[in-house]
């Protein structure tokens, strides 16, 4: 038996690696890209070291799964590093989560008064039952009150995603936790430090994650193949199977890979774009509906090498302000500061989308927007040693309102080919981080090599909801 993966972002190399654990036939990983890792992939920059695609971080509330990550590499090569954020509002730096206090220093004493009377308000009715939000204001607004979401929530999910009152609830479900009240007194007395909603410290592996992609590829390798530089073009299916892969070069040639009858298909692929592989074998409506529902935003991420060896006191900053182009700010040196020999590598997060159109601007303009916004943050007093923008289109999921329904017919059909799956982040457009995708490739590897004895949607309930613990 053959398994086929399609992409080798965390999810599908996850995949890879938990069939070597389970030492379940081969598999052939294929992947358009020339380097393992998707949007979690590390780069090299010249001779001045190397970064990750935007900050990551190796935490999960699944210990098990972090267990089986850091069981990749010797105990000696990962780092555990403090997680410090904050976030730029109104000319201010304010701890996340914002502490009460610092919310008067910014907002003044009157608006920090209505915010905590708005988010005490908000957290009494929730003792007594709500109904369900079906937007992303109304969910947060019920949360932490009117007040509160207007002045730090509201803004970030415009740069990120568009209005949030199109936006669906799981979005800000999955992306926003709040603390209980419990917790809110227990951390404004000081008489408590942890935190059940956040994560307060993460590991890393020295080098950057790109170092756990090539120990799945040394591991797995041995049973499996690896082929990069190939793009599946279609996915022939017949009787409720698929039965071939077609793929091309970067030389144009192209090439067809026969599906067995024993043999499985597993795509990471985004969901618009497997639904357009099969677009012969499916209802003419399948590929349009999942092209307007599965919406991805374009990411694009502006490096600058400066001659500081640290610009950021923070892991990174979140920047809610219109007037500041990116909206979240990090540092190669907040993870590992050996992987930069020179100087120190700042990243710029830039989101692009229908409302904000970014990703029509040059390189050069990207960068000079960046600059300018490090200066109004006031980061001032280094060089530009050099600078680099990566785009990374159709990207990240924006749910929109009442997307699941849709979503779940997309799903279903495709659930209904026999030997083909659709996971992680992309291949269920589910909005999750690094961990979380691992875990769905390895679920679904313990679920193949397992003999299938669970219901599938079992499964996909399991991988349907993680909270991002920022």
């Amino acid at each position: 038996m053959t398994t086929y993966i399609l992409g080798a972002g965390p999810a599908g190399l996850a995949a890879a690696d938990g069939l070597k654990d389970a030492e379940f036939g081969d598999f052939v990983l294929l992947e358009k890209d020339a380097c393992l890792g998707g949007l979690a992939r590390t780069v090299a920059w010249k001779d001045a070291g190397a970064h990750d695609l935007g900050p990551h971080k190796i935490f999960s509330v699944n210990k098990r799964t972090v267990s089986r990550v850091e069981g990749l590499l010797p105990g000696s090569d990962w780092l555990t590093r403090n997680k410090v954020s904050s976030i730029y509002m109104n000319g201010h730096y304010l701890p996340y989560p914002p502490s009460p206090f610092s919310l008067s220093g910014v907002f003044g004493f009157p608006a920090f008064v209505r915010m905590v009377a708005g988010y005490a308000a908000a957290r009494l009715r929730n003792l007594t039952g709500t109904a369900v939000a079906g937007t992303f204001e109304e969910d947060l607004v019920s949360r932490v009150g009117a007040p509160l979401y207007e002045a730090l929530f509201k803004p970030i999910a415009i740069k990120l995603w568009g209005n949030p009152r199109e936006l669906d609830s799981k979005l800000s479900r999955g992306r926003v936790q709040t603390p209980s009240l419990s917790e809110v007194l227990g951390r404004l007395l000081k008489f408590q430090k942890s935190s059940e909603f956040e994560a307060l410290t993460f590991r890393y592996p020295k080098g950057g994650l790109g170092r756990l992609w090539s120990a799945i590829e040394r591991k797995a390798g041995v049973n499996g193949k690896f082929l990069l530089e190939h793009t599946v073009t279609r996915l022939a299916a017949d009787k409720g199977r698929i039965q071939a892969i077609h793929y091309q070069l970067p030389t144009g040639a192209e090439g067809r890979i026969e599906v067995g009858p024993d043999d499985y298909v597993v795509s990471t692929l985004p969901l618009a774009l497997a639904t357009r592989l099969l677009r012969d074998s499916l209802p003419k409506h399948l590929p349009e509906l999942a092209e307007k529902v599965a919406t991805l935003n374009d990411l694009l991420l502006v490096f600058l090498h400066i001659d500081r060896e640290s610009l950021l006191d923070e892991s990174w900053v979140f920047v809610p302000d219109p007037g500041i182009i990116f909206h979240r700010l990090s540092e190669q040196e907040s993870f590992d500061p050996q992987m930069t020999k020179e100087g120190s590598f700042v990243c710029c997060e830039i989101m692009s989308g229908p409302d904000r159109p970014l990703a029509k601007k040059t390189d050069d303009e990207l960068c000079e927007a960046a600059l300018a916004g490090l200066t109004a943050m006031g980061y001032t007093g280094f060089r530009l040693l050099d600078k680099k923008v990566v785009r990374l289109p159709k990207s990240y999921p924006v749910f929109r309102t009442g997307f699941e329904t849709d979503l779940n017919e997309i799903i279903h059909r495709l659930d209904q080919f026999e030997n083909f799956r659709t996971i992680g982040r992309q291949g269920a457009f589910n909005y999750i981080g690094t961990l979380d995708s691992m875990d769905i490739g390895y679920g679904f590897s313990d679920w193949l090599a397992g003999g299938r004895r669970r219901p599938w949607e079992q499964e996909r309930a399991r991988t349907n909801h993680y909270p991002v613990l920022d």
